[in-house]
């Protein structure tokens, strides 16, 4: 209880006790006491709205801070699109330089281990022409270098490494391949002894993952006797029917083959 209202009841009990007191008084002081209290309240809403209005002016004032760092955020955006388009495009260019080095390679899988002796080179200048049934000056072609992939070298149960071969000039590269091609049309399987051997060409990791989302449609290709070939960098060409289609991913020569039927052969470029 405030002092004021102490003395003001007071002074009611006073006047009721007075034979002089009447309703006007008692009226009178009961606005008192009405006054006083609103007073009490106006006072703590005075010290409040201070409280308020600071925080009211520290609102606005975010809000500017806010506001300038969105209009400071557009362009930083803008920006950060054109880099990504950029590192998009070195990335891709990148990757076509490291498999224009490439051109002159190719891998061959399944050779076992160590039967290329220790000068593996000499070994497959003359192996290839020997296995692939192709007729070369001394019964040899040419290759710069050959080698097993980097890795430890697996157990005789394990899959052995594959081998690099890189040819002295593209002509008896794309010879190589086509003799592959060739024979695998035939359904002539290249081996080393009872061995089988696949040939392909030496792509990137990019390219070669890539060319490797195909590997569920070539095999319903096969199962449907369609011709399809793997062409650069990661596209399928399908031949069947005497009509020729081209498809820029899985997706699309998934949806081609939804209205195929029929056994197949093909090969990637």
């Amino acid at each position: 209880m405030s002092i004021n209202t102490y003395f003001l009841r007071q002074e009611r009990r006073s006047r009721r006790n007075s034979p002089a007191s009447d309703a006007s008084e008692e009226q009178q002081a009961s606005m008192m006491e009405e006054n006083a209290n609103v007073a009490n309240v106006l006072e703590l809403l005075k010290k409040h709205g201070g409280t308020l209005n600071d925080h009211e002016t520290r609102l606005a004032e975010t809000e500017l801070r806010i506001g300038a760092l969105e209009d400071a955020a557009d362009p930083i955006q803008t920006k950060i699109g054109d880099l990504e388009k950029t590192v998009d495009f070195l990335v891709e260019r990148v990757d076509e330089l490291e498999n224009r080095g490439r051109r002159m390679n190719i891998r061959i899988l399944g050779v076992p281990e160590d039967v290329e002796g220790t000068d593996p080179t000499r070994f497959f200048e003359h192996w290839l022409p020997e296995v692939l049934l192709m007729r070369t000056k001394n019964g040899r072609i040419k290759l710069e270098r050959a080698h097993r992939t980097l890795g430890p070298k697996p157990s005789p149960a394990q899959r052995p490494r594959p081998v690099v071969a890189r040819f002295h000039n593209y002509q008896d590269k794309q010879r190589v391949m086509n003799a592959s091609w060739e024979l695998a049309r035939k359904n002539h399987a290249v081996k080393h002894r009872d061995s089988r051997v696949m040939l392909f060409q030496d792509y990137s990791a990019t390219v070669a993952r890539r060319k490797k989302g195909y590997d569920a449609v070539k095999k319903r290709l096969r199962a449907l006797g369609a011709e399809y070939r793997l062409m650069y960098p990661a596209k399928l060409k399908i031949i069947f029917r005497g009509s020729n289609k081209v498809f820029n991913n899985p997706t699309e020569a998934e949806h081609y083959l939804d209205s195929l039927d029929g056994g197949a052969s093909g090969r990637d470029e």
